[in-house]
């Protein structure tokens, strides 16, 4: 096979690569055959460079983002509900690089490294394939310890933000990511509170809602791929340290200064 994408090769990439994904699928997938679930795994994949624009300055590293987002997106929306998915059994990264090759021009391609394109795609399938596992996570979990709608949406949406500067801090060590992920979740919920986590959510429930998460599979899985455990125990610390650093005091200097009364002079009482 030569390289350079669409047109470059003499034969499609991507059905077989999905026929390999499904065969290895099919002993763990109990609603739909093989058949089928060939045919709608095509349909996730093909989807995801559907629309897209291939023209401008974009990096291939972006337009690959952008892929691994739509196809992976299609694919938790027809088949989150598997514990196979959830669980990481099964790996659709051969089926993401193909269908990159297979549907994205040649002249994005050409100019980019092989090997570079190989690592592209790795960290972009890893990166969406997280994203997209965590989310119904949280989805569970948030509604466990706030209410209201637009509380709900700032809490999932302050403590996504966390774990993705979480992963693009780059930290393999389980404890490490942990407390940053914490970190950073309260600094986002800070700055979404006007410098008051604590007047969205109380720090006890925020202990409540990590161990929900960290006990309920919100690491990245590579992490506890080992059975190494969640490390719970520092969740309590790393949230009162998180709370005392990111809750802005208020002093007397905060507070705007109160306009003073216009005293009525002479004139005034001819109005």
């Amino acid at each position: 096979m030569s390289w350079g994408g669409q047109g470059a090769q003499q034969e499609w990439l991507l059905p077989t690569a999905i026929e390999e994904a499904a065969a290895a699928i099919a002993p763990l997938e109990t609603e739909w055959d093989q058949d089928k679930l060939s045919k709608k795994l095509k349909e996730y994949f093909n989807k995801g460079a559907k629309n897209m624009n291939f023209k401008g300055r974009r990096g291939l590293a972006e337009l690959i983002n952008e892929y691994a987002d739509n196809a992976l997106g299609s694919l938790f929306a027809g088949l989150g509900d598997r514990e196979w998915l959830f669980t990481g059994q099964a790996d659709f990264l051969l089926c993401m690089d193909a269908g990159i090759k297979d549907l994205f021009p040649g002249n994005v391609l050409r100019p980019v490294p092989q090997l570079d394109f190989e690592q592209m795609v790795l960290a972009s399938y890893e990166r969406a394939f997280e994203e997209q596992r965590f989310g119904p996570i949280l989805s569970e979990a948030v509604p466990q310890v706030v209410t209201g709608p637009k509380i709900k949406k700032k809490v999932w949406n302050c403590c996504d933000a966390g774990r993705k500067e979480a992963v693009n801090s780059g930290s393999t060590d389980i404890e490490e990511f942990t407390q940053v992920w914490i970190n950073s979740s309260i600094a986002n919920l800070s700055e979404a509170s006007q410098g008051s986590p604590e007047s969205t959510m109380a720090p006890e429930l925020a202990v409540k809602l990590f161990v929900t998460l960290l006990e309920g599979s919100g690491l990245p899985l590579q992490m506890v791929a080992d059975g190494t455990a969640p490390p719970v125990h520092l969740v309590e610390e790393a949230i009162a340290s998180a709370y005392q650093e990111h809750t802005k005091v208020e002093d007397a200097g905060d507070y705007p200064e109160q306009p003073k009364k216009k005293q009525k002079g002479a004139f005034s009482l001819w109005g």
